[in-house]
C-alpha cells in the first residue's frame, strides 16, 4: 500500500485479450488540467483512506479476501491515477501544469507517509497472518512473499515502535519527502547558461552551433542540458570554454540543493536511528541483494584495488596527449588531467588511436534508422511484435505510441511511449517511467495461471534528450546515446514482459541493486558486428552502413579507458555510502571533493559541490548507486550465455532470458534469477574480461 496508490476502474472485458488477460483500455488521465489534477490527487487521498478504513472495520476473521486483497486493488487501481498526476512534472510543456504536478506529487507522498504510519493497518494484516498460520492455511508463493513484504515495510516504517516514535518517525518522513522534491524540482527548472562567441566553440561542428539558441551580438547559448554540454566537454578545442562549462556544471543548484541534501542526510539518520539500524545505509540495503553495507562497500574497494594500475597508466597516456596537443598549438601544458581535460583528451585519443570521430560516427546514426534496428532486435530476441499506434493523450507532438504483441501467438502485452526530444522544462537525462504495473486486475491468494485472470495492461515511456533534427538534417545520435537507447528500452521491455500477479511485483520493481542488470546486458549488442551493422546508416549516403574497418575500430575503442571510466562508477557509489554513513551532519563539499580526487585520479579542478545535482541520492537512488556496478557483474555474465549461442538475436536465448529475467519481475530474488538464466553459478570474472581488464 506504502509503494503505490492508485477509484477502482473496471475496463470492459470485451478488451480482453484471450491468451494474456490484458486489457486494452489505458487507465490514463494525461491531459487534464491544474484544478483537475488537485480534484484527482484528493480523490486518490479519498479513496485510499476509504479502503483501508474499510480493511480496520472488518469484524470477526481476518482472511485474504477481506484483509490483504481490497490493498492489493487498491494498489492496482491508483497506479495510473497516481501516474497522471505526478508525470506531467517530467514532461509537460505548461509551466503550470508541471507546478501543479510537482504539487501534486508532494502531496501523495506526504499521504503515503501517513497510510505507511497507520498502525489499525498494520495491526490488521498482523492479525490476518496471525489467524492463517493457526487455521494452517496455505497462500500461492506471490501471495505469501506480498504479505511477508508487507509485515516487513510496516516494521521498516516504525510501526512495531511506541507512539511517541512512531510520530516522530511519520514526521520526519514529511520533512524529507518535502526536500526530496524540492532538490529534483530545483534541478528541472535549473536555467544556468553561459553565452559563448562563435570563435570561443572552436573544435564544434556546425550543426552543434546551429542548434544552440542565439544570444546578443551574434553570440550562443550552451545550456548544462546533455545535448548542450556533453559534445562540449569533448570537442570543444579552446580549455577556457571547457573550464567555464565545467566550473557551472560543478556549481549546479549549489546554493539551494546543498542545504536541502545535507538537511535530508540529517534525517535519514534520524530515521535509521529510531529504526534500529547503525545508519541509513544499514536501513537500505536489508533489502537488496547486497543485505549489508560491508558487501556493498567491499564490492567496490575490490573494483579500486584492480582498477587503480589500470587507471594510472591511463591518465599518464592522456597527459601525453594533452602535452603533445599543447606543444603542436604552441602553448605549455600544466602537465594535469583537469576535470574539464577528461572528456576532451578522452575523445581526442579516441579519434587519434582507434581513428574514431564521434562528429563522423553520428552521422551512420540516425535516429530513425537506430531505431528501426533497435526495435527489430529486440522484437527478434525477445518474440515480440511492435505496432506504431495513435498515442493515447500525447503530452506533446514528438511523443510516439508503441503496442506490443507476443509475435508466436499474436497477444497483446501492453503498450509503451517514445519522447525523445529536448524541451524546456522536460526531465533532463533519460529515463523510463512505469506509467500503469501490469497485474491481475483481481489479487488471489493463490498462483493462477498467467491469463486465466483479466489483467491491467502495463503502460511505459522512456523519456530522453536526443538532439532534435534541424533543417534538412535528421536528429544524429553518437554511439554513447545509442548503448543509451538500447539500455533505457530494456527498462521498457522489463514493464511490458512482466508476469506479476501483484502490482507490488510487477515490471522493474525488484531489488534496486539488481534492477539496471537486465538494461546494462543488453548495452553489448551496441559493440557487435551484426547489430551495429543493422543499426546504422549513413544520412546522407543512401544509408550506407558502418564500414568495416569503422566498426572495428568502435569494438576496440570499446574499453579505452575503462579503468578510469569505471573508478567514476566507484566514486559515485563511494561517496553515496559515505555520506550514508558519517552521522547526521556532513560536509558534503568536502566529501565529494576528497573523494573524487582519491578515487577517480582526476584533479577535482572547479571544485564546488557536485552533490548538489547528483539526482540519484535525492530521487530514490540513495545508498543505491553502488548498484550500478554490483549488478553489471550480474549483466557481464548474462551476454556470455548470448555469446556462446553464436547467435546474438537467437529467439531460443531470448525466450529463456525473457522468462528468467524479465517475466519474474520482483516475485523471486535476482540472484535467483541469473542462476536459473544460467543454469549455473555466477562467475564474477566476467565482468573484468568485459572490461578489458582480464
Amino acid at each position: 500500500v506504502a509503494a503505490s496508490f492508485r477509484p477502482s476502474l473496471t475496463a470492459s472485458s470485451a478488451a480482453k485479450d484471450a491468451m494474456t488477460g490484458c486489457n486494452k483500455k489505458i487507465l490514463l488521465k494525461l491531459k487534464l488540467s491544474v484544478a483537475e489534477i488537485e480534484k484527482l490527487t484528493q480523490e486518490i487521498i479519498t479513496t485510499t483512506t476509504e479502503v483501508l478504513d474499510s480493511v480496520c472495520a472488518v469484524q470477526g476473521d481476518r482472511t485474504f479476501e477481506n484483509t490483504i486483497a481490497p490493498m492489493a486493488k487498491l494498489a492496482t487501481d491508483m497506479t495510473p491515477l497516481i501516474t497522471s498526476c505526478d508525470f506531467p512534472m517530467h514532461v509537460s510543456t505548461d509551466e503550470a501544469l508541471r507546478q501543479a504536478s510537482g504539487e501534486a506529487d508532494e502531496a501523495l507522498r506526504k499521504f503515503q507517509v501517513d497510510c505507511s504510519m497507520r498502525i489499525d493497518v498494520y495491526e490488521a494484516v498482523k492479525v490476518y497472518e496471525e489467524q492463517r498460520k493457526q487455521r494452517g492455511e496455505k497462500l500461492g508463493a506471490e501471495a505469501e512473499r506480498l504479505v511477508e513484504r508487507m509485515l516487513r515495510d510496516f516494521r521498516r516504517d516504525g510501526l512495531a515502535l511506541p507512539e511517541d516514535k512512531r510520530n516522530q518517525v511519520k514526521e520526519l518522513k514529511k520533512q524529507l519527502s518535502e526536500k526530496e522534491v524540492l532538490f529534483q524540482k530545483n534541478l528541472n527548472e535549473d536555467k544556468t547558461r553561459h553565452a559563448f562567441a562563435v570563435e570561443e566553440l572552436e573544435g564544434m561542428s556546425e550543426d552543434y552551433i546551429a542548434s544552440l539558441e542565439d544570444a546578443e551580438d551574434g553570440k550562443k547559448w550552451v545550456t548544462l542540458k546533455y545535448p548542450d554540454i556533453l559534445p562540449l566537454m569533448q570537442k570543444a578545442k579552446r580549455e577556457e570554454t571547457r573550464m567555464v562549462m565545467d566550473k557551472l556544471k560543478a556549481t549546479q543548484c549549489e546554493a539551494v540543493n546543498t542545504p536541502l541534501l545535507e538537511d535530508a542526510l540529517n534525517i535519514r539518520c534520524q530515521l535509521a536511528s529510531l529504526l534500529g539500524y547503525e545508519d541509513h545505509a544499514g536501513y537500505v540495503l536489508e533489502e537488496r541483494m547486497a543485505k549489508r553495507t560491508g558487501a556493498a562497500r567491499e564490492m567496490l574497494t575490490e573494483l579500486v584495488a584492480k582498477l587503480a594500475p589500470f587507471a594510472d597508466k591511463e591518465v599518464l597516456r592522456l597527459k601525453e596527449v594533452k602535452d603533445a596537443e599543447r606543444k603542436e598549438m604552441g602553448q605549455d601544458s600544466d602537465g594535469k588531467i583537469n576535470s574539464w581535460d577528461f572528456q576532451y583528451y578522452h575523445t581526442l585519443l579516441k579519434e587519434r588511436e582507434y581513428s574514431v570521430d564521434e562528429e563522423k560516427v553520428k552521422e551512420y546514426f540516425p535516429l530513425e534508422v537506430v531505431k528501426k534496428g533497435l526495435l527489430e532486435a529486440y522484437q527478434t530476441i525477445l518474440s515480440l511484435e511492435f505496432t506504431q499506434t495513435e498515442p493515447h493523450e500525447p503530452w506533446h507532438e514528438d511523443v510516439e505510441m508503441w503496442e506490443v504483441k507476443d509475435a508466436p501467438t499474436g497477444a497483446f502485452m501492453g503498450y509503451f511511449y517514445l519522447d525523445l526530444h529536448p524541451r524546456e522544462g522536460k526531465y533532463n537525462h533519460c529515463a523510463v517511467f512505469g506509467l500503469v504495473a501490469g497485474c491481475d486486475m483481481a489479487p488471489s491468494a493463490s498462483d493462477s495461471k498467467f491469463g486465466e485472470v483479466e489483467r491491467v495492461c502495463p503502460v511505459a515511456a522512456m523519456v530522453a534528450n536526443f538532439t532534435k533534427p534541424i533543417k534538412e538534417k535528421p536528429s544524429l545520435l553518437k554511439h554513447g546515446e545509442v548503448v543509451t537507447f538500447f539500455h533505457e528500452f530494456g527498462h521498457v521491455m522489463h514493464q511490458i514482459c512482466t508476469k506479476a500477479h501483484f502490482c507490488e511485483f510487477s515490471g522493474t520493481r525488484t531489488e534496486r541493486d539488481f534492477v539496471e542488470a537486465p538494461s546494462q546486458m543488453l548495452e553489448n549488442w551496441c559493440f557487435e558486428e551484426e547489430p551495429l551493422t543493422k543499426m546504422s546508416g549513413h544520412y546522407l549516403n543512401k544509408g550506407e552502413p558502418l564500414s568495416k574497418e569503422l566498426r572495428d575500430n568502435m569494438i576496440r575503442s570499446k574499453n579505452l579507458n575503462s579503468g578510469l571510466l569505471n573508478l567514476r562508477q566507484v566514486f559515485f557509489g563511494s561517496f553515496d555510502l559515505a555520506i550514508h554513513t558519517s552521522g547526521p551532519k556532513v560536509d558534503t563539499k568536502e566529501v565529494w571533493g576528497s573523494l573524487r580526487e582519491k578515487i577517480t585520479r582526476i584533479a577535482n579542478s572547479s571544485g564546488g559541490n557536485g552533490s548538489a545535482s547528483f539526482g540519484h541520492i535525492m530521487g530514490g537512488y540513495d545508498c543505491g548507486y553502488y548498484g550500478y556496478l554490483w549488478s553489471e557483474v550480474f549483466s557481464a555474465d548474462m551476454f556470455t550465455i548470448f555469446k556462446a549461442s553464436g547467435n546474438l538475436y537467437s529467439p531460443e536465448v531470448g525466450a529463456r532470458y525473457r522468462s528468467c529475467i524479465l517475466e519474474p519481475g520482483g516475485t523471486v530474488d535476482g540472484d535467483v534469477m541469473v542462476r536459473n538464466f544460467l543454469g549455473r553459478e555466477l562467475d564474477k570474472n566476467a565482468f573484468l574480461v568485459s572490461n578489458g581488464l582480464q
